[in-house]
């Protein structure tokens, strides 16, 4: 466990360098603040909490972390050893699985929260489903673009781009409204789980398809130089 744990943050140090606390203080602040109002507002359902709580910080702080990727090596003048490496597919697939290990657990956990908070008042497995399916689809997306484009800006920009075109999936949230829907304490009720369940097949797909096209041009470093 410690090793997994220094591998996380080696991987978080080299992408985020000396921004890595500030992306920190910016993860934890949003999380605070948002819990707060949730908590105490208006606002405080299951499903604002997922939103707000748990996939705005995916937008704001993990997927600009994703962008840099390829960029540390490619800055450093470097890539061409990298890609030439033994392992240097699992390398880059590595970096971008510790963060999207990070946001996983931290999504996973606060719905956890939540759901204890709440008395189990929404079906658990549904949002953890959710997190895991756009954790996986933000790593794949940012792979994919990073090893096409050059720079984190563009990278982000594509990324934002093609997440606008998924948005009837990434952005649909898995709680929807529970005073008129059927729901035990870990599944939602038949007729809310089957558009769930297909959102999560999209999910799921498009980011196992870019995931390999990923793999693939780094296998092929010349493609990439």
């Amino acid at each position: 466990m410690r090793a997994l744990l220094r591998g996380v943050r080696s991987s978080l140090e080299l992408l985020l360098g000396r921004r890595l606390w500030l992306f920190a203080a910016i993860d934890a602040a949003v999380v605070l603040a948002a819990l707060f109002q949730m908590l105490l507002g208006d606002g405080g359902e299951p499903a604002g909490i997922y939103t707000w709580v748990v996939l705005l910080p995916f937008l704001l702080l993990g997927l600009p972390a994703l962008s840099g990727i390829v960029e540390v090596e490619r800055r450093a003048g470097c890539l061409d050893l990298a890609l030439s490496a033994p392992g240097a597919v699992g390398y880059f697939v590595r970096r971008a699985a510790a963060v999207c290990g990070l946001m996983a657990v931290q999504g996973w956990l606060l719905t956890l929260l939540d759901w204890l908070y709440e008395e189990r008042g929404f079906p658990l497995l549904a949002p953890l489903a959710q997190i895991a399916a756009v954790t996986f689809l933000l790593g794949a997306l940012a792979l994919f673009w990073a090893v096409h484009l050059k720079t984190a800006g563009a990278v982000w920009l594509a990324s934002m781009a093609t997440l606008v075109l998924l948005r009837p999936w990434f952005f649909s949230n898995p709680l929807g409204d529970l005073y008129f829907s059927q729901f035990g304490p870990w599944l939602p009720g038949r007729d809310e789980a089957l558009p769930w369940l297909g959102g999560l097949a999209v999910l799921g797909t498009a980011a196992t398809l870019l995931s390999l096209y990923a793999r693939r041009r780094l296998r092929r470093p010349e493609s990439m130089l």
